[in-house]
């Protein structure tokens, strides 16, 4: 495995960074199943919504 400081790709943290997004594969915001308003994850599947308080996101299978 190469070395990530040597490695012509090491630097794609600063790159995400500069361009603003996340290397995160969820979301990071969801809509609120109640309202649809904008709701910032707090910890794992849960959710806050100002409106609505919590909510956590049922695992879909």
């Amino acid at each position: 495995m190469p070395d990530e400081r040597s490695s012509p790709s090491g630097g794609w943290r600063e790159v995400y960074r500069e361009m603003g997004v996340s290397t995160r594969f969820e979301a990071d915001s969801l809509d609120c199943p109640d309202c649809g308003g904008d709701s910032p994850r707090l910890h794992g599947q849960t959710f806050w919504c100002p409106t609505h308080g919590t909510w956590e996101q049922a695992a879909v299978g």
